[in-house]
């Protein structure tokens, strides 16, 4: 009988418990109810967590000049430089590659032009002793069926890089393109002076008539 006993205290407790909880909670305003409810609000502005503002910084620009292209008075394409403003680290390989971009909408406007198409990009370059290796994927770019054109877009390349390259001491061009023995010079076009030897460096001394300012040949 004790067990019983036990057990019927036990639970009384436990039910006058619970009574006085109950009471407790309607003391304090707080309704029961008999079923769970949703109790989401929409919180005051000033209670919403803070939105991230961590934001990246904005690469740096510095502003390099480029060789395009114009027709001038005598109809002739001449070379012309103009500015750009470029992000990344100012390397060669990043301004060559403007050159292959080619002249933006306003330049186009301006009467600039490019003999480049797409398809040729710069994978690399090397500097040594004033020679400066270019190291392009493909000639896929460079026109094909215009020598005229073809000899401009070398001109642009090289000239943009023997005279307008701030902080680099260039004086020879060699353009190599990779081949079945690994990377292989090739044989550049020049408008002046005696065609270079077959993957010969050439300077922008080869290109003279394409400056502007410089008589008609």
């Amino acid at each position: 009988m004790k067990p019983a006993i036990i057990g019927a205290i036990t639970r009384g407790r436990w039910t006058a418990s619970v009574f006085v909880a109950t009471i407790t909670f309607a003391a304090c305003g707080i309704p029961m109810d008999g079923a769970t409810r949703d109790l989401s609000v929409d919180l005051p502005d000033a209670l919403l967590p803070a939105a991230s503002t961590t934001t990246e910084a904005p690469a740096p620009t510095e502003t390099v000049q480029i060789f395009l292209a114009r027709v001038d008075e005598a109809d002739r394409q001449i070379l012309e430089p103009v500015d750009r403003d470029i992000q990344g680290d100012g390397s060669i390989n990043v301004i060559l590659a403007e050159v292959f971009a080619g002249p933006s909408a306003d330049e186009q406007d301006a009467g600039l032009i490019s003999p480049f198409a797409e398809g040729s990009e710069v994978i690399g370059t090397v500097l040594e002793n004033g020679l400066l290796e270019v190291h392009l994927d493909t000639l896929e770019g460079f026109p094909h069926d215009d020598s005229a054109g073809n000899r401009l877009a070398f001109a642009m390349l090289v000239c943009t890089a023997d005279r307008l390259v701030a902080g680099a001491e260039i004086d020879r061009v060699v353009v190599l393109l990779e081949g079945e023995a690994g990377l292989e010079a090739i044989n550049v076009p020049v408008s002046d002076g005696e065609p270079p030897e077959e993957g010969a460096p050439v300077s922008c001394a080869n290109y003279l008539s394409l400056l502007p300012g410089q008589p008609e040949g």
